[in-house]
Protein backbone atom coordinates (compact mmCIF):
# COMPACT_ATOMS: atom_id res chain seq x y z
CA UNK A 1 0.00 0.00 0.00
CA UNK A 2 1.40 3.36 -0.99
CA UNK A 3 1.58 6.29 1.38
CA UNK A 4 0.36 8.60 -1.38
CA UNK A 5 -1.60 7.59 -4.46
CA UNK A 6 -2.97 9.52 -7.42
CA UNK A 7 -6.72 9.49 -7.97
CA UNK A 8 -6.89 8.90 -11.73
CA UNK A 9 -10.69 9.02 -11.84
CA UNK A 10 -11.68 12.04 -9.75
CA UNK A 11 -15.34 12.68 -9.02
CA UNK A 12 -17.04 15.99 -9.70
CA UNK A 13 -16.72 16.80 -6.01
CA UNK A 14 -12.95 16.15 -6.09
CA UNK A 15 -12.56 18.36 -9.15
CA UNK A 16 -14.53 21.19 -7.54
CA UNK A 17 -12.36 20.98 -4.42
CA UNK A 18 -9.30 21.05 -6.63
CA UNK A 19 -10.60 24.12 -8.48
CA UNK A 20 -11.25 26.03 -5.25
CA UNK A 21 -8.02 24.83 -3.63
CA UNK A 22 -5.76 25.70 -6.52
CA UNK A 23 -7.34 29.14 -6.83
CA UNK A 24 -6.89 29.80 -3.11
CA UNK A 25 -3.28 28.63 -3.17
CA UNK A 26 -2.45 30.64 -6.27
CA UNK A 27 -4.04 33.74 -4.73
CA UNK A 28 -1.81 33.44 -1.64
CA UNK A 29 1.32 32.93 -3.73
CA UNK A 30 0.43 35.79 -6.08
CA UNK A 31 -0.30 38.09 -3.14
CA UNK A 32 3.09 37.32 -1.63
CA UNK A 33 4.82 37.94 -4.97
CA UNK A 34 2.90 41.16 -5.41
CA UNK A 35 3.59 42.44 -1.88
CA UNK A 36 7.18 41.37 -1.37
CA UNK A 37 8.53 41.43 -4.93
CA UNK A 38 6.86 44.27 -6.77
CA UNK A 39 8.74 43.47 -9.97
CA UNK A 40 6.60 40.36 -10.53
CA UNK A 41 3.16 42.00 -10.49
CA UNK A 42 2.51 41.31 -14.18
CA UNK A 43 3.40 37.65 -13.83
CA UNK A 44 1.21 37.45 -10.72
CA UNK A 45 -1.72 38.94 -12.63
CA UNK A 46 -1.36 36.42 -15.46
CA UNK A 47 -1.11 33.49 -13.05
CA UNK A 48 -4.16 34.68 -11.09
CA UNK A 49 -6.14 35.09 -14.33
CA UNK A 50 -5.26 31.56 -15.47
CA UNK A 51 -6.13 30.19 -12.05
CA UNK A 52 -9.44 32.05 -12.06
CA UNK A 53 -10.30 30.57 -15.47
CA UNK A 54 -9.54 27.06 -14.20
CA UNK A 55 -11.60 27.73 -11.05
CA UNK A 56 -14.61 29.01 -13.00
CA UNK A 57 -14.54 26.05 -15.39
CA UNK A 58 -13.97 23.68 -12.47
CA UNK A 59 -17.00 24.95 -10.60
CA UNK A 60 -19.26 25.20 -13.66
CA UNK A 61 -18.23 22.01 -15.48
CA UNK A 62 -15.88 19.97 -13.27
CA UNK A 63 -15.05 17.33 -15.89
CA UNK A 64 -13.58 20.03 -18.14
CA UNK A 65 -10.57 20.44 -15.84
CA UNK A 66 -9.82 16.74 -15.50
CA UNK A 67 -6.68 17.14 -17.64
CA UNK A 68 -5.43 20.03 -15.50
CA UNK A 69 -6.10 17.96 -12.38
CA UNK A 70 -4.21 14.95 -13.71
CA UNK A 71 -1.29 17.06 -14.91
CA UNK A 72 -1.06 18.78 -11.54
CA UNK A 73 -1.19 15.49 -9.64
CA UNK A 74 1.54 13.99 -11.84
CA UNK A 75 3.66 17.11 -11.36
CA UNK A 76 3.36 17.25 -7.56
CA UNK A 77 3.38 13.50 -6.83
CA UNK A 78 7.20 13.30 -6.56
CA UNK A 79 7.18 16.30 -4.24
CA UNK A 80 4.57 14.70 -1.97
CA UNK A 81 6.39 11.36 -1.99
CA UNK A 82 9.70 13.02 -1.08
CA UNK A 83 8.24 15.18 1.68
CA UNK A 84 6.32 12.30 3.27
CA UNK A 85 9.40 10.07 3.32
CA UNK A 86 11.61 12.86 4.68
CA UNK A 87 9.04 13.59 7.38
CA UNK A 88 8.81 9.93 8.41
CA UNK A 89 12.61 9.58 8.38
CA UNK A 90 13.08 12.72 10.46
CA UNK A 91 10.54 11.52 13.03
CA UNK A 92 12.24 8.13 13.22
CA UNK A 93 15.82 9.37 13.37
CA UNK A 94 15.00 12.48 15.42
CA UNK A 95 12.61 10.99 18.01
CA UNK A 96 12.37 7.19 18.04
CA UNK A 97 16.03 6.28 17.55
CA UNK A 98 17.36 8.68 20.25
CA UNK A 99 14.84 7.30 22.74
CA UNK A 100 15.97 3.77 21.91
CA UNK A 101 19.64 4.70 22.24
CA UNK A 102 19.04 6.40 25.60
CA UNK A 103 17.14 3.36 26.89
CA UNK A 104 19.91 1.06 25.66
CA UNK A 105 22.61 3.17 27.34
CA UNK A 106 20.61 3.18 30.59
CA UNK A 107 20.20 -0.60 30.38
CA UNK A 108 16.42 -0.53 30.20
CA UNK A 109 14.61 -3.32 28.35
CA UNK A 110 10.91 -2.36 28.40
CA UNK A 111 9.96 -5.12 25.94
CA UNK A 112 11.96 -7.74 27.87
CA UNK A 113 13.86 -8.88 24.80
CA UNK A 114 16.99 -9.94 26.68
CA UNK A 115 17.79 -13.64 26.24
CA UNK A 116 17.69 -15.63 29.49
CA UNK A 117 19.06 -19.20 29.21
CA UNK A 118 17.80 -20.16 32.66
CA UNK A 119 14.18 -19.28 31.85
CA UNK A 120 11.97 -22.27 31.05
CA UNK A 121 9.53 -20.07 29.14
CA UNK A 122 9.05 -16.47 28.17
CA UNK A 123 5.30 -16.64 28.61
CA UNK A 124 3.90 -13.82 30.73
CA UNK A 125 0.77 -14.88 32.56
CA UNK A 126 -2.10 -12.52 31.97
CA UNK A 127 -3.96 -11.36 35.07
CA UNK A 128 -7.37 -12.95 35.40
CA UNK A 129 -10.27 -10.60 34.86
CA UNK A 130 -13.55 -10.85 36.70
CA UNK A 131 -16.17 -12.84 34.82
CA UNK A 132 -19.07 -10.74 36.08
CA UNK A 133 -21.06 -9.55 33.06
CA UNK A 134 -22.02 -6.34 34.88
CA UNK A 135 -18.49 -5.03 34.31
CA UNK A 136 -19.46 -4.29 30.70
CA UNK A 137 -21.77 -1.57 31.99
CA UNK A 138 -18.96 -0.05 34.13
CA UNK A 139 -16.28 0.43 31.53
CA UNK A 140 -14.38 3.11 33.41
Amino acid sequence: MAVISINWKPSDRDLRWFAVGQFTGVMFIAAELWIFVLAFWKISAVIVAASAIVAVFGLAAPQSIRGVYRAWMVAVFPLGWTISHLLLASIFFGVIMPIGLILRVLGRDPMRKAFDRSATTYWIARPTEPTDSQRYFRQF
